[in-house]
């Protein structure tokens, strides 16, 4: 009877029986928990680091290498740098610059200065001395109210509207350079001119679009589209739109510029 009792005496003063641990489950944690690790490091990559300037400057005197040693990358610098060629004179200038993050723009603005504006004839766009000239939005515009603008004929109004309508509509003003054969001369004329609303941009919804309405989009190739598509399906759907930074060939200057156009 005693040898009986044995085995259960064992059991009663044995330590607890460790649970037994699927190695797949943990796999499958581990793959979901890199999944979001990685995508939390894209997010903090893209809360850039940028610094205020160290003196009063001018924003005309600035070279590359300036702007980079505020935190700005070199493309994003280079564009400033030939936006600012035709000369700004204020800081709603400056503002208006695309690629100059709004971060950037708030820790700089109170050190700028600028030199004594040339005079400008005002009276070119005005109807009249009392009556202001109303500006265009070139979001709504059609070609006759566009051929109306100085410096635009019927050649420049009907390539507006064809790049509008590939975009989706313009959300920058600056992005009239992109027109196809678009002189600088033509758009420093017509920009005092119009003005924008971007509340009726068309967007693209990632979620359900097809491969074909994304690379038909100027932004993207189709490579690019493709690797969203595969995204998609990959993931059943996308929560966030910051989560196309996870394809390879899509860095954050080329997010920033198409991300205005896609939906949930």
């Amino acid at each position: 009877m005693a040898i009986l009792l044995i085995p259960r005496a064992l059991l009663y003063f044995s330590d607890d029986p460790k649970p037994i641990i699927n190695s797949e489950h943990v796999k499958r944690f581990e793959s979901k928990k890199s999944v979001i690790e990685k995508k939390e490091a894209k997010k903090k990559s893209l809360a850039k680091k940028y610094f205020a300037p160290s003196c009063r400057f001018n924003p005309n005197e600035y070279l590359l290498k300036d702007w980079m040693a505020l935190g700005l990358s070199k493309k994003q610098g280079q564009s400033i740098v030939n936006f600012i060629k035709r000369g700004i004179h204020s800081n709603k200038d400056l503002e208006k610059i695309y690629v100059l993050p709004a971060e950037v723009f708030y820790l700089l603005k109170d050190s700028t200065f600028y030199p004594e504006e040339i005079v400008i004839q005002k009276e070119k766009y005005k109807l009249d001395t009392f009556t202001k000239l109303e500006l265009l939005d070139i979001n709504l515009a059609s070609k006759e109210d566009l051929i109306e603008l100085k410096g635009i004929g019927e050649f420049y109004a009907k390539q507006i509207i064809k790049y509008r309508e590939e975009l989706g509509g313009f959300v920058f003003i600056e992005q009239l350079l992109e027109v196809w054969k678009m002189r600088l001369e033509t758009y420093q004329k017509v920009t005092p001119q119009i003005t924008l609303n971007i509340h009726n941009i068309e967007k693209i919804n990632i979620n359900t679009c097809t491969i074909d309405v994304l690379k038909k989009h100027p932004y993207l190739d189709y490579y690019q589209a493709n690797s969203l598509i595969k995204m998609r399906m990959q993931r059943e759907k996308f929560s966030e739109i910051i989560e196309i930074l996870d394809s390879k060939l899509i860095n954050e200057e080329e997010f920033e510029r198409i991300s205005p156009y896609l939906s949930l």
